[in-house]
């Protein structure tokens, strides 16, 4: 669990610190502001951290490392020095906390090639993995990105390692693409039915790396008796040990993902990573979401929403970065503080009109949001419409 990040001279921050939400953190900001370069300094830092090496200090595993964080940035450099901020008289500085007091900080100049490691941090443990979702969706681009006779160079030129990561956990099988087609883990089970009466169907791996969409559903139904997972005491009907999610085909025929809606192969990535076990709530890392709006219809934000704040009640820590005034009025209506004990902590990203470099404030309160860019947008709309309307009875 992530508890707190520091940046110095990074990119276009010259100095940033904040404290994470262990459920869920949302980095507000308008374009230009840096919250693609703030998810992935959390990714590159997280899996940076879960890397087992024997010597840190040793310089192979510095250029191994060096090399993997600016692949997620897609620099076009083989320096990490282009990372730094521009004009920067001190080193970059970028630190990673974690509720284990487990910590991974590295430093840079603008000339450096490779990153240096604090030798007093620690490693996380290797459940700490992190999941990256960029702002473009990659179920249509997973079979390009991994196919044997695509140069692999090629690929990592148009495809920073954000994409390159998520396509491998998304061919990772899934426990409910077995013949029975269940869900494993109770918990999930009503997140992932969720995502599936969403779209209408779900996305199975074909034999050629891509994927295909199979129309569908959930549904519960009673275990077999002679099934030895299965038990008649009230305790464990209580616990539906004496039932099972099974996802039954609606008959239709499948077709390749290209035919569906981008905002539906979004939905898509989440379902796969939660069947197959990547998303793991309380044993995996931090989920990291640019962008979820993107290509979705604003009608679906809602479910969206109501998905993330069930993941995190499940101990799920995530982290959003959004421009949508949509996804974050939902978070303000859906939130149970009392009942679910839910928490949203907002991160606001914002620039200086004199020197350019940005700050940043943190708030739990969705009312303190008043002064952002989305807020002041929607206000001027909502005035507008006013003004017109007021215009019209004039007349």
């Amino acid at each position: 669990m992530l508890t707190n990040l520091k940046f110095a001279n990074f990119t276009a921050f010259e100095k940033l610190e904040l404290s994470f939400s262990p459920r869920i953190n949302v980095i507000i900001g308008s374009n230009g502001t840096g919250k693609t370069h703030f998810l992935k300094a959390i990714y590159g830092l997280s899996l940076l951290a879960g890397s087992k090496y024997p010597d840190r200090s040793d310089e192979g595993f510095a250029a191994t490392a060096s090399g993997k964080f600016l692949r997620i940035f897609s620099t076009e450099d083989d320096r990490v020095g282009t990372l730094a901020s521009k004009g920067a008289q001190s080193p970059t500085r970028l630190s990673l906390v974690s509720s284990d007091d487990a910590a991974v900080e590295v430093t840079f100049g603008v000339r450096s090639q490779y990153l240096e490691f604090a030798s007093g941090a620690s490693d996380p443990k290797p459940s700490d993995t992190p999941v990256y979702i960029p702002t473009k969706e990659v179920l249509s681009l997973v079979r390009g990105i991994r196919h044997p006779k695509h140069d692999r160079a090629t690929v990592e030129m148009i495809f920073d390692d954000g994409y390159v990561n998520l396509a491998e956990l998304l061919v990772q099988p899934g426990s409910d693409e077995e013949t029975t087609g269940s869900i494993e883990d109770p918990r999930l089970s009503n997140v992932i039915r969720k995502l599936v009466d969403l779209v209408g169907g779900r996305y199975r791996l074909r034999d050629d790396g891509g994927f295909n969409f199979e129309p569908g559903r959930y549904e519960e139904k009673a275990k077999p008796k002679t099934d030895p997972s299965r038990s008649e005491s009230q305790t464990a009907r209580a616990y539906q040990d004496s039932t099972q999610t099974r996802f039954v085909s609606n008959g239709s025929q499948s077709f390749p993902t290209g035919m569906t809606a981008e905002g539906y192969r979004k939905i898509g990535v989440l379902h796969r990573l939660l069947s197959n076990g990547s998303i793991n709530p309380g044993e995996t890392g931090v989920l990291l979401w640019d962008e979820p709006e993107a290509n979705l219809n604003p009608k679906l934000m809602k479910e969206v929403v109501q998905v993330l704040l069930e993941l995190s009640r499940n101990g799920q820590q995530i982290v959003v970065a959004t421009h949508d005034y949509v996804l974050l009025k939902w978070l303000d209506l859906l939130i149970d503080k009392k009942g679910k004990e839910d928490h949203v902590r907002y991160h606001v990203l914002q620039r200086c009109e004199e020197d350019g470099q940005m700050s940043v404030y943190s708030t739990d309160d969705y009312g303190q949001l008043v002064t952002t860019g989305i807020s002041k947008t929607f206000g001027e709309l909502y005035e507008a419409e006013i003004e017109r309307s007021l215009k019209g009875i004039e007349l």
